[in-house]
């Protein structure tokens, strides 16, 4: 099967989709797919890519005459499926227009861009861009994929009649896991993801200024955008919590993996996330998870790895303290309890397989 995925970017610093469709692209490799790239945003080096994988081919294709050059590429290689991710962009409308037009089946994967919160975002812009095109190329598309079922939910309130799948985005599980002390020498408690107001970070900054814990530090992990970071670190100097807070930058590779081993407690405070693949992969390290209501995430309670809390510093407080206070064998223990639930549920090579099977049914529809 040929299946041809499009993006804006493929680079690092696009954060979720991007490394998500790499893991995708590798293991439908793995099991039998020809895969290719289309990306619409030239990256600076191969560096910044994040598939390896030199059986895949990536097309850097500028936004300039963007669906000629796109049908071209779609002409030459003959995708028996075109999968599409993210909304609005350019990349996004040229993929529909080229899969109408040649008659092949298109997926799209949103990637939470139609959560309420992002939606209001920008609000007026998209909703004249809703109503102009992105509503009726969405409506066109034979297949929406859902990461979880309370996104399957927004997207059926405002496009009842399209078909919806659901797929979860799958982690990488390390075989073993060793757990390592921070150069501090204090227990971590760890963010990692874009630096970005809907990530509910400066609650985090107000809470920690109230618990000011004994003995531990919180890290923030990841890339800047939009200049948040200095907001951020403003905040926390005025508060006078530098000696509670560490900056990485971005992480990937081995300082990504030495960061999961630190933890002892993973904090995802969001005001909205469509799935939060960092919290499956902090499960698989064995670190348990402090997250909100408005994630995917209600299962951590369930599952006994974590706590799914209202949003806002109020709640955060109150649960960061219950946490930090168990001993440390018992957030082991959790983290155990996550560990096995993202093996049974979340691992790669299972959720690949559930989009071969998508594709394989979207073909057999077309061809009948």
């Amino acid at each position: 099967m040929r299946i041809l995925h499009t993006i804006a970017s493929m680079q690092k610093s696009s954060g979720g989709p991007s490394y998500m469709l790499a893991r995708l692209c590798d293991c439908l490799d793995e099991q039998g797919a020809s895969v290719q790239v289309v990306q619409s945003l030239k990256v600076r080096t191969s560096e910044d890519v994040e598939l390896h994988n030199q059986r895949i081919t990536v097309h850097n294709v500028p936004t300039a005459d963007l669906s000629a050059k796109l049908e071209a590429i779609v002409r030459e290689i003959q995708p028996d499926v075109i999968h599409t991710h993210g909304l609005w962009l350019p990349i996004n409308r040229a993929s529909s227009a080229v899969a109408a037009k040649l008659n092949i089946p298109l997926v799209w994967t949103t990637h939470g861009m139609l959560r309420p919160w992002a939606l209001n975002h920008k609000k007026w812009k998209k909703k004249l861009a809703w109503w102009l095109y992105q509503r009726p190329q969405l409506l066109a598309a034979n297949l929406l994929h859902a990461t979880c079922v309370e996104e399957r939910v927004e997207l059926q309130a405002i496009l009842p009649n399209s078909k919806i799948a659901i797929v979860p985005i799958g982690v990488d599980v390390p075989q073993q896991i060793e757990p390592l002390t921070h150069p501090s020498g204090k227990r971590v408690m760890l963010f990692m993801g874009r630096l970005h107001p809907v990530k509910g970070l400066m609650n985090l900054v107000r809470a920690i200024d109230q618990l000011r814990p004994k003995d531990w530090c919180c890290v923030l992990a990841g890339p800047d955008e939009g200049g948040f970071r200095a907001e951020l670190e403003a905040e926390i100097d005025s508060l006078g919590l530098t000696d509670w807070f560490i900056f990485t930058g971005a992480v990937s590779g081995t300082a990504k993996e030495d960061l999961f081993r630190q933890a002892s407690l993973f904090v995802l405070p969001s005001f909205t996330e469509n799935f939060g693949v960092v919290v499956p992969e902090a499960l698989s390290y064995g670190c348990p998870v402090l997250t909100t209501t408005a994630t995917p995430w209600s299962a951590l309670s369930q599952q006994g790895c974590g706590w799914s809390i209202e949003v806002g510093v109020g709640p955060l407080v109150q649960q960061l303290a219950a946490a930090m206070a168990l001993p440390a064998a018992t957030l082991g223990d959790m983290g155990s309890l996550g560990r096995d639930y993202v093996q049974k549920t979340f691992a790669w090579p299972a959720v690949a397989a559930q989009f071969n099977a998508l594709y394989a049914e979207l073909c057999q529809r077309s061809v009948g």
